[in-house]
């Protein structure tokens, strides 16, 4: 499919420009074109899918990456189709998820649409997906491409589908309220009827911090990768068997340290008794990792439940939400006592309910004494340290959290030695459903996550979501978003081989005497290396962001950052996001007016669901009922053109 330029026969007729092809420029696609006949019957029109990458994948999702990269999300929890679940108003059109997709491709029961380039090398994975499958990145960016080009296609001849392979770098009014959308280099601009800024996370200035720290690599021949997504990062500056400081611990590290590992040549083997051990190519460098926790994200959970999913949320709902009033919440005081509540009532109503074996009371009683009990009173750990006598089966909201908070080491062997065991232990428990316990508390953190996402961004005061709401997200990251199982078990073989070696908690990086060094509260030792990696993903703002679009639209005042005021002291608080209407989605302008033809769902839009992952089947995700209600106002904006 190619873009015609306002061909003589298509020139009166309504278009779209989507800036962004990636997972969500491609599903408001879809909801978009499947909302037509009902919405807009007859109505026929263009879709331009501008980004410089693939559509589909886009950016993030592109198939140019490493074979290494795996996703951390499961084959069966992956899927760009609404199902029965959505309540959304536009019509549920199904579609295969990622575990589907793969084995209609390898039976060639799938057709294969115009536009999508199948790569038989890389879809030769698809035979070996099951459900419990990690894909790799380049196997789902090929799943994003299908979908994209599917929906194309069953949309033609009402909708006609363009991609561009361009960088939209502004969107101007014109005086008959088309908009023109001007593209890099000499590309002839767009004129549509409609916009939606679609993007993923852009490009981003780096902090002062990291400012200086370039400053200094540059200034003492040192290497230095700051924040960025993985797929943008060469690892090819860092020196074989040097050590190299890396600071995080979360998913961007788990891809740095297999690029730097198997990625080099590296082999992993298992002896007889089935322990994992890693064999060193030599080209690989000594890590130093460390994060302000000190640990890596647990491990996904490799077990089902026992019995049924748990019935949630049992405290922390939109109605006890709503129940807390209408002023500002503060989430540490008003929001994050129904949270652990939730989570904890999940851990020991799994406990009593699939092991109450290992109760020393009887479970029902159990259960209705912790029901009885008010959460802040002191007996409820009176009745835990009755009742659940194994340490292993208790649940500790902050001792999860900070697993080496108030730990000191006197050598950072002792700390590896540690580590280690920690890594075991919690593989172990990721595997044994003798802990599902574990299973029931994620769980309970998607419940949560479901109803913060849709609160309404004046329930929360200014300050908490500076500090408090961020604070919890990261724990969700940590506990519900981290790497697949073997991953971790490979970090385990790697650190008893002592290629990653760990800085400890609260881990500080400076530059000095012509190296980097990092630190930690965990030991007095101090790491000195001439590599430091960021591995962490750049914390993207509205006002740090180096898009050209996003710049030249603020400048001008054609959108405006989203500020909150703290009702108490009346200080102004800057949220990062793009300010737009809620609902619709329709962006605001500088004077606060919603504009007739513009509308956000990228990443850095406020009011937007589900921008951090991708959606599970069956769940009723906000991501689809989002699209379906911003598809529909685009769809409404085309009909008035006509």
């Amino acid at each position: 499919m190619t873009r015609p330029f306002q061909s003589p026969d298509q020139r009166r007729a309504p278009s779209l420009a989507i800036i962004g092809a990636g997972p969500r420029a491609t599903s408001l696609l879809e909801r978009i074109t499947a909302n037509r006949s009902e919405l807009t019957p007859g109505l026929s029109f263009d879709v331009h899918v501008i980004d410089p990458h693939p559509p589909g994948g886009g950016r993030i999702w592109r198939r140019e990456q490493s074979r290494w990269l795996w996703m951390n999300t499961t084959a069966d929890d992956c899927t760009m189709f609404t199902d029965e679940s959505v309540t959304c108003t536009g019509p549920i059109v199904a579609g295969p998820t990622l575990t589907e997709w793969a084995g209609q491709v390898v039976t060639g029961r799938l057709p294969l649409p115009a536009g999508f380039e199948p790569d038989y090398d890389d879809l030769s994975e698809a035979a070996r997906v099951t459900g419990g499958w990690f894909a790799t990145r380049r196997l789902q960016s090929h799943y994003l491409s299908w979908v994209f080009w599917h929906v194309a296609g069953r949309a033609a001849p009402a909708v006609r589908v363009h991609t561009v392979a361009a960088r939209a770098v502004d969107v101007i009014d014109l005086s008959d309220g088309r908009q023109r959308v001007v593209l890099d280099g000499d590309r002839p601009a767009l004129d549509v009827d409609a916009v939606v800024l679609a993007q993923g996370g852009p490009d981003t200035a780096p902090t002062p911090e990291e400012e200086r720290l370039a400053r200094y690599s540059d200034a003492h021949g040192l290497t230095y990768l700051p924040t960025s997504p993985t797929a943008d990062v060469s690892l090819d500056a860092v020196p074989a068997r040097e050590p190299v400081i890396v600071r995080g611990l979360g998913l961007a590290f788990i891809d740095t340290m297999v690029l730097l590992t198997s990625g080099r040549g590296g082999a992993f083997r298992r002896d007889a008794a089935g322990e994992l051990h890693y064999t060193p190519s030599g080209a690989e460098p000594v890590i130093h990792a460390g994060s302000r926790r000190g640990v890596p994200y647990h491990s996904k959970i490799h077990y089902d439940l026992p019995g049924s999913r748990p019935s949630l949320p049992r405290h922390f709902s939109a109605e006890a939400v709503a129940a807390l009033g209408e002023s500002p919440l503060d989430f540490d005081e008003d929001l994050l006592p129904l949270i652990v509540r939730e989570l904890t009532d999940a851990a020991y109503r799994e406990l009593a309910g699939s092991h109450p074996e290992r109760l020393s009371v009887d479970a029902d009683e159990f259960l209705a004494r912790l029901d009885a009990l008010d959460w802040s009173d002191p007996a409820l750990k009176d009745l835990v340290a009755q009742a659940v006598p194994e340490e292993a089966d208790r649940f500790d909201v902050q001792e999860l959290d900070r697993p080496l908070a108030g730990l000191r080491f006197a050598r950072p062997a002792d700390l590896q030695t540690w580590m280690v065991d920690y890594l075991r232990a919690d593989l172990h428990r990721r595997r044994d459903d003798r802990h599902s316990s574990d299973l029931a508390v994620f769980h309970a953190l998607l419940s949560v996550f479901g109803v913060l996402s849709e609160l309404a961004p004046d329930r929360l005061s200014p300050s908490s979501q500076e500090r408090g709401f961020p604070a919890f997200m990261g724990f969700f990251s940590y506990v519900a978003s981290g790497p697949p199982g073997p991953r971790l078990e490979e970090l385990l073989a790697l650190a008893r081989a002592g290629v990653v070696r760990f800085i400890g908690a609260g881990t500080e990086v400076g530059a000095v005497d012509g190296v980097f060094r990092a630190s930690s509260t965990s030991t007095g030792s101090v790491v000195e290396a001439r590599a430091l990696i960021e591995a962490r993903l750049p914390a993207t703002t509205l006002t740090r962001s180096t898009d050209p679009l996003l710049r030249a639209l603020l400048d001008r005042g054609a959108i405006r950052e989203l500020e909150r005021t703290d009702p108490g002291t009346g200080t102004a608080h800057r949220t990062g996001l793009i300010d737009a209407a809620p609902g619709d989605q329709r962006l605001l302008r500088g004077d606060g007016s919603p504009h007739p033809a513009r509308f956000g769902a990228g990443a850095l839009v406020a009011g937007v669901v589900g921008a951090g992952g991708f959606s599970r089947p069956r769940t009723n995700a906000g991501f689809f009922r989002q699209n379906d209600t911003v598809a529909r106002a685009v769809l409404r904006a085309l009909a008035l053109t006509r």
